[in-house]
């Protein structure tokens, strides 16, 4: 049976309190998140609810400063695309490097990667040993567009690659994948670095999650009005969206924003700030931001029921293609994405062949927890 699982927010008030709970449902049965939790005085903004938030909703932000944004333009201008991880900062056997890497390493690279860019072309490769026989597997590209659909889009790169590994082995060397020795990888990333405008109006993509809704969420219609002049002045810096007190209470809007949850790492939606109840006339928009936690504008959401409503009515899907069978829509649609894993490839490597890489550019260990190293060529890396 497939496991299927879905978040929903509550507040509650209590006296001169309001109190935000975060719900999990898995398979129907409910918990309560044990870090998704908040408190504030009744009559506060919603935004008092994250704004110091450094738990739930912050943990997948990074910090990007001088030095970070110095490499950035390194790798930017010398075109490096390849990035090695090697098993140097990770001990123990295939699965703890697997997992490791999955959960951690490969994310983390991929955010700092994605300060700055539009979209990402991501692919991944996995070496492997196994029975004196070296292999490199390599995933066929996606192109992740949103830096919150990195870890979903990381998964399903890593469950396809490693069952392609394990077919592959059962059929050609009659072993299991647990045969296998994986201790090194190759992520290529290409970065589509687009000019990104700070404007009220974004034309930034929503994650996945909210993407395979429905295209009529976030298509503007005439039926809410409001002083867009007023609202765009208002808007030119980043601080007075951020900051609820700069917004003169004659602006009739309702504004939410994204949150990640520091356990089980789902996203969800909640209010930023709630003007008016009539929800089917007041402008309702979700605020954009960067990795860094950085304003980069606003979207309309005119169905803001549908945008908020976890879908219930999720069904078993399965793959017309290759007969693969999902849970929800989110990993459906990255299946797709990578076409069922049409395009992997494999290589074999002579036993005594030795892979030089003569221009490599250790990423700081005082940024990176993990031994990354970017490959360059001999034209473009100093």
């Amino acid at each position: 049976m497939l496991r299927r699982t879905y978040s929903r927010f509550i507040f509650e008030t209590i006296g001169d309190s309001r109190i935000f709970h975060h719900q999990r449902f898995i398979n129907d049965l409910q918990t309560d998140c044990p870090t998704c939790k908040s408190c504030v005085e009744a009559r506060e903004p919603y935004s008092q609810h994250w704004k110091n938030d450094h738990g739930a909703g912050t943990s997948h932000q990074i910090k990007i400063g001088p030095d970070e944004r110095l490499l950035l333009e390194r790798i930017e201008t010398e075109r490096i695309e390849a990035f090695m991880l090697c098993d140097g900062s990770v001990s123990g056997r295939t699965n703890d490097f697997l997992l490791e890497a999955g959960m951690e390493a490969v994310p983390q690279l991929l955010r700092f990667l994605s300060f700055g860019a539009a979209k990402l072309d991501v692919s991944i490769g996995f070496y492997v040993n196994v029975k004196k026989e070296r292999m490199y597997y390599e995933s066929s590209a996606m192109i992740v567009e949103h830096h919150l659909d990195i870890v979903e889009s990381v998964d399903m790169l890593f469950s396809m690659l490693l069952e392609k590994i394990s077919n592959y082995v059962m059929l050609q060397q009659r072993v299991p994948l647990e045969a296998c020795v994986i201790r090194r990888m190759k992520v290529t990333v290409k970065r589509h670095c687009n000019p990104i405008s700070v404007q009220w109006r974004s034309t930034a993509k929503l994650p996945l999650q909210y993407r395979v809704k429905s295209s009529d969420i976030c298509t503007a219609d005439n039926r809410a009005h409001m002083d867009t002049a007023l609202f765009e002045n208002i808007c030119r810096s980043p601080k007075d969206i951020l900051h609820i007190g700069l917004l003169p209470d004659a602006l009739q809007v309702n504004l939410y924003c994204f949150r990640v949850c520091a356990s089980s790492k789902e996203l969800y939606a909640v209010p930023y700030l709630l003007r008016n109840d009539d929800v089917d006339n007041t402008p309702t928009f979700i605020i954009h931001t960067d990795i860094a936690g950085n304003f980069q504008g606003l979207q309309e959401i005119c169905n803001v029921r549908k945008f908020l409503r976890a879908d219930r009515q999720d069904r078993v899907f399965e793959c017309r293609k290759c007969k693969s069978r999902f849970g929800d829509r989110v990993q459906f649609a990255l299946h797709k994405k990578i076409d069922c894993g049409r395009g992997f490839m494999v290589w074999h490597f002579e036993e005594d062949a030795i892979e030089l890489h003569h221009n490599c550019l250790p990423l700081p260990k005082g940024y990176f927890k993990h031994d990354w190293f970017g490959l360059g060529t001999k034209e473009t890396v100093r």
